[in-house]
């Protein structure tokens, strides 16, 4: 159970506004709070998709790899998110494994409630359409990132991402990023990361340290995106 100001929250969130009122109060009643420690597994891939996540404080780290473990997709979930969104009315699944990239709190949501109120209000499903094409549209950013040719230039590409998403308000990630997560982030070597991370160094526009990351000229990476991104 959540308690009246969890409520409120969930409420007032633009994943449930749109749900009539009869419909998240028998919602509410099936939804609960948990806290884990960093590091903590939240779901594994393949696993049952029975449960959403709407994250109350802290990051959370979703990965994929291939048949042959060679290749990984990796993302990261904001607090304030709700997730996984892919495989909504249909995925039995989870086709990703999330994980706590801090202290981590947070709400589950059954799936199949979620998705059965959410049939019977236009307005919801709308936002749902929203969110899948806002998620698709950052997915093809960081699509077009992979195959730019320079090894370097994916590098730069990566941290602008990661500046836009996660630095409109503030100037480090809000987690700690080694150099081989960055590395897998970027397509390319840890070597080529470090040799980029030097060079932006020496140039004042970041700042690392015990793998915080913190942009000093947020403007040299968010010039790569518009306002309205």
């Amino acid at each position: 159970m959540i308690d009246k100001d969890q409520y409120q929250f969930i409420r007032n969130h633009p994943a449930f506004e749109r749900l009539p009122v009869e419909y998240l109060d028998k919602l509410a009643t099936e939804i609960h709070f948990r806290k884990i420690p960093k590091g903590q597994i939240i779901f594994f891939e393949g696993d049952r998709r029975d449960r959403l996540f709407l994250i109350y404080k802290g990051y959370v780290r979703i990965e994929q790899y291939d048949q042959t473990d060679s290749f990984s997709y990796i993302d990261y979930i904001k607090e304030g998110a709700v997730f996984p969104y892919g495989g909504l009315f249909y995925e039995k699944n989870y086709h990703h494994t999330a994980s706590a990239m801090t202290n981590l709190e947070y709400f589950t949501i059954p799936v199949d409630l979620f998705e059965k109120y959410s049939r019977h209000s236009s307005d919801q499903l709308i936002f749902l359409a929203q969110a899948l094409s806002q998620i698709l549209s950052f997915q093809e950013l960081r699509l077009m990132n992979v195959v730019v040719a320079s090894a370097t230039e994916r590098v730069i590409q990566t941290l602008s991402v990661l500046c836009r998403d996660f630095c409109q308000e503030r100037d480090d990630i809000p987690f700690p990023l080694s150099m081989k997560e960055l590395a897998k982030l970027g397509a390319t070597t840890r070597e080529t990361v470090n040799q980029v991370l030097k060079k932006l160094l020496e140039e004042g526009k970041i700042a690392y340290e015990h793998k915080i990351l913190t942009f000093l000229d947020k403007e040299a990476f968010l010039k790569y995106f518009s306002p309205l991104d």
